[in-house]
């Protein structure tokens, strides 16, 4: 797998390069950015879950924590859906946290061969406490095989 480093318009500036709230003043130009309206991510990168792609950190003004307000993420391949949060990025039970088992990303590298987990069944959630990650698997609802 090939990761290179690629130039993006700015998720939370939406590529003005402004401030999108003007906290400070209607001038004061984009944290995320530093003004540039551009961005450089790592590919492959996808839409960040948690914010939707948006960069903004979902109900607040403030740039998304799992992303840094650039509205992509980079997830190595493989990777499957995250079970804990079924991919949205959030944390269950805590709609203002990021899921703790893909830090938000929706996604988690999970390396082949691999099966479903014994633990949780596959839900990535542990049996003792559905509102915490699987200890087995990490939240991935997948563990790796061991090769036969």
């Amino acid at each position: 797998m090939n990761i290179k480093n690629i130039e993006k318009k700015c998720a939370f500036c939406d590529g003005k390069g402004l401030d999108p709230f003007g906290i400070l003043s209607p001038l004061s130009i984009c944290q995320v950015c530093g003004g540039k309206g551009k961005i450089m991510v790592f590919e492959p990168a996808i839409a960040c879950a948690f914010c939707g792609g948006s960069g903004i950190y979902p109900g607040r003004r403030l740039t998304c924590t799992a992303c840094g307000g650039k509205g992509v993420v980079t997830v190595k391949e493989p990777s499957i859906e995250c079970a804990y949060c079924g991919g949205t990025g959030i944390h269950l039970g805590e709609p203002k946290l990021t899921c703790s088992a893909c830090g938000g990303k929706g996604k988690v590298t999970m390396e082949e061969p691999r099966e479903t987990c014994k633990a949780c069944g596959g839900s990535g959630r542990s049996r003792i406490n559905s509102a915490l990650p699987c200890g087995a698997c990490g939240g991935k609802g997948m563990i790796k095989s061991e090769a036969r």
